[in-house]
């Protein structure tokens, strides 16, 4: 609550404050306007009788008819006056153009001069008051716009202070010297005189930036107060006395000249070590309202000197670059062009100044050497000038603007090949990583940006995360921006950029300017685009600083937001391309199950079909076998005699072949009547083992290298130990029988792709390969190219694996290798729903 009736009481002051100023303003232009037509002695006195300085060509002052400046009256035609109100008056009652006699005290002597006296004509006023009323109303109008659109800022207050004390100080000059009432008596107008230097000196060490000995001790800014308190005093307690007042006088302008040197002096600390980027742009306007609204008169008064114009007034008229300059750098914190109008002022200068030169020095030169001829009003003066700026302005003023952006400015991009590449590259670009590598790449050669990052949108999660960056810091970190952030809901709320200066400056972000500074100092961030697919936020493009140190021009914004708009339309093209690229392989996918299924469901149909066909011929050739085998025992006990030998030969070799016919007819019913898995939880890796103990004499005989790859961590499966311990030895000795030269056997356990719900065993031998047209027919059953085997091995284990829920996959090289991977799940209920399958088969 103190808090707050304080803010009050200070708005309260300040608007007083505008109150009385426009009020004095008012009153001045009405007392102003009473002068015009009336006589007056031909100079200005202040209410103590001293003559001021303060004069137009045509006044008698400025003639040296014997009055000078700081002279004071003491009498009018031999009458004592006390105060300048007499002396007007005196005048006042006399024609225009009547002599007076003024008895003057000048350095302690008596001086006596005759003037006329003149008549005050509206265009005195116009140079006298005018031009002065003119620049403090912009004064007075420039604080109060600053301080109404910046009140929280301390140094919107202290910019007020020092436009109401320039503007009174303007203002009320003129009627401080001519207006003599008991307000006037109170010398307002050099109570703001004295001020004001007080006011610029405190304006200097708050701004472009807060002074390190401002935050050390703020007390300092009392000091220069206090001076100007004392020098008011001291001009009020020797106010009657002219050579002690003009010294006074003569501080007072020391003082002012120290203070109207200070802001400058801080705006080029300012540039040369600036904080930020604001800063320095800030010191670069007020440099340039330096620049403005102090060279510039200096040199239109020197011209005027030089060729001897009467309107000498009007030179101050500049000096109103110099509050507008502050306010704009106080009030706009996005300075976009500033680096032009300073580029342009600069170049403009400097070409007007080798204009001027070059036109006095061909002045000089005619009137010395065609004196006789006219001088500079020779007709061949005006033809060389005109030459001169024909031909040599043009590439004088382009050397100049190279020199410039040389020495002060980077140069500046293409814009218009800038945006053309975009647009090119951005229509043409489908692949997110490409589109994301333009953007970074565009923006940080073309406009020489420090760092910059690229946040996409996460179409699972709604969140933003760094999709690319060039800060290292930020490679390796999962930073993301969640959906309810508040700087999401900013630009969603006003769908344009954020500069980290509107964080402070720009009401809009006061709430959530915590959060959002937050933001920007982890991405390191100058400025964020937000990327607008229609509605949609798809992306943010984070940029940091120039590297040159100048902000960011309205071009750079233009050409930022038209690549935004660009790049968001390319993002969303590409996720819809990998939206289609998605689909296109899950199609392809499907397409290939519904391929192994087809094969496996053929496979599965031509089993059963060979099973039952199987079973029936088991059937029916095992009768006759028994029928010729009962026949040939019988034969083989009645056979006798010499040719018993070789009969019994023959019928063992019946005999022989009748017992291979019955194994393979015991193969066809096992076959086609499969016992069911009897699952139980096993571990691969040691049916694996087992079997390999089993082969391994054979691997040496065949002098077999082999080699294993276990996973130790392997999980264990739902699984029959015997049927797979049977695939294994089948695939095992297929490898074998594979190498009859030897080679190497690799056998490599582990998990499927990194599924833990699919396990695998794959088997590799560098034999002699399957040629590719038989690689489809494998599982087929008592297909064989080996002397010896049924050709049934493979469609076993074919058929046992199927049973675990499982798939068994070939690859070969002829005459290079072969591999067979066995892939099986780990879920039971898998295999629980597998073994009811197979039941039912």
């Amino acid at each position: 609550m103190r808090y707050l009736h304080n803010l009050s009481l200070e708005k309260t002051i300040f608007f007083l404050l505008i109150l009385l100023s426009f009020s004095l303003s008012v009153n001045a232009l009405i007392q102003a306007t009473k002068w015009v037509n009336r006589p007056f002695p031909g100079f200005l006195v202040y209410n103590s009788l001293i003559v001021s300085q303060v004069t137009l060509p045509r006044w008698s002052l400025s003639r040296e008819l014997g009055i000078r400046s700081y002279d004071k009256i003491l009498k009018v035609d031999g009458h004592p006056v006390s105060s300048a109100y007499e002396l007007y008056d005196l005048v006042d009652d006399t024609p225009v153009g009547t002599p007076r006699s003024y008895l003057v005290l000048r350095d302690g002597k008596l001086y006596e001069f005759s003037i006329p006296t003149m008549k005050f004509t509206f265009d005195d006023l116009l140079q006298i008051f005018g031009i002065e009323f003119t620049i403090g109303l912009i004064f007075l109008i420039s604080g109060v716009v600053v301080y109404v659109l910046k009140p929280q800022l301390t140094v919107s207050k202290i910019f007020l202070l020092m436009c109401i004390s320039i503007g009174i100080w303007f203002i009320e000059d003129f009627n401080y010297q001519t207006t003599y009432s008991p307000f006037y008596s109170l010398n307002i107008a050099y109570l703001a005189q004295i001020f004001t230097p007080a006011f610029l000196i405190s304006l200097s060490l708050v701004f472009p930036n807060k002074k390190p000995i401002f935050r050390m001790k703020p007390y300092v800014f009392w000091i220069p107060l206090f001076f100007s308190g004392v020098i008011f005093a001291l001009q009020l307690v020797y106010v009657d006395s002219p050579s002690i007042w003009k010294r006074i006088d003569t501080i007072v302008w020391v003082y002012l000249l120290l203070g109207g040197v200070s802001i400058p002096l801080s705006a080029a600390i300012g540039y040369y070590r600036p904080s930020g980027v604001l800063e320095k742009q800030r010191a670069q306007t007020i440099l340039l309202g330096s620049f403005l609204g102090f060279f510039i008169p200096a040199l239109l008064a020197f011209l005027i000197v030089v060729f001897e114009f009467n309107s000498i007034t009007y030179v101050a008229l500049p000096v109103i670059f110099f509050p507008l300059s502050i306010a704009y750098a106080i009030v706009k914190h996005k300075l976009f062009d500033i680096d032009v109008i300073i580029q342009k002022s600069i170049l403009y200068s400097v070409l007007t100044s080798i204009v001027v030169a070059f036109f006095a020095l061909t002045v000089l030169v005619f009137n010395m050497l065609f004196a006789e001829h006219g001088g500079w009003e020779n007709p061949f003066f005006f033809l060389i000038l005109s030459v001169f700026l024909v031909v040599a302005l043009n590439p004088i003023k382009g050397w100049i603007q190279g020199f410039i952006d040389t020495a002060f400015f980077r140069k500046n991009y293409d814009y218009t090949k800038t945006l053309s590449e975009i647009s090119s590259a951005m229509t043409s670009l489908l692949n997110l990583d490409e589109i994301a590598s333009k953007i970074i790449s565009t923006v940080t050669d073309t406009m020489q940006i420090a760092s910059a990052s690229l946040l996409i949108l996460d179409q699972n999660t709604g969140d933003y995360r760094i999709y690319i960056t060039t800060l290292d810091e930020l490679r390796d970190r999962e930073f993301c921006i969640k959906s309810d952030d508040k700087l999401v809901s900013s630009f969603y709320s006003y769908k344009q950029e954020i500069f980290k200066e509107d964080l402070v400056s720009d009401s809009r972000y006061v709430k959530s300017r915590i959060e959002l500074t937050r933001v920007f100092n982890q991405l390191k961030a100058s400025l964020m685009i937000p990327l607008f697919f229609r509605a949609q936020l798809v992306g943010i493009l984070v940029l940091g600083e120039k590297k040159s140190g100048l902000m960011y021009s309205s071009r750079d914004i233009k050409l930022l937001r038209t690549l935004a708009n660009q790049s968001a339309i390319a993002i969303e093209n590409s996720f819809a391309f990998k939206l289609v690229e998605d689909y296109a392989k899950r199609l392809e996918e499907t397409n290939r199950r519904l391929q192994e299924t087809q094969t496996q469901l053929i496979q599965a149909e031509k089993m059963s079909a060979i099973g039952q066909l199987a079973a029936g011929i088991a059937h029916e050739i095992r009768n006759p076998l028994n029928i010729i085998e009962g026949a040939r025992y019988y034969l083989y006990q009645m056979v006798e005699g010499e040719k018993a030998s070789i009969m019994k030969e023959y019928l063992e070799y019946i005999k022989h072949e009748i017992d291979r016919t019955n194994r393979l007819i015991d193969s066809l019913l096992k076959f086609s009547k499969m016992e069911p898995p009897h699952f139980e939880p096993v571990n691969i890796n040691s049916i694996l083992e087992n079997a390999l103990v089993l082969l391994r004499k054979q691997l040496q005989d065949n002098r077999i290298v082999l080699k294993t790859e276990f996973d130790p961590n392997l999980p264990q499966i739902m699984g029959d130990p015997n049927q797979l311990w049977q695939v294994f030895i089948n695939i095992l000795l297929n490898a074998i029988q594979a190498m009859p030269l030897g080679g190497e056997l690799k056998v490599v356990t582990g998990i499927c792709n990194g599924d833990q719900n699919r396990v695998f065993a794959s088997f590799t031998d560098s034999g002699i390969g399957i040629d590719e047209e038989d690689l489809p027919r494998i599982f087929d059953p008592f297909f064989t190219k080996k002397d010896k085997g049924t050709g049934l091995g493979l469609s076993v284990s074919y058929k046992i694996v199927e049973g675990h829920k499982g798939k068994i996959v070939v690859s070969s090289e002829k005459g290079k290798s072969t591999t067979f991977v066995v892939e099986l799940p780990v879920n039971q209920q898998d295999n629980a729903r597998g073994v009811k399958g197979y039941g039912r088969a």
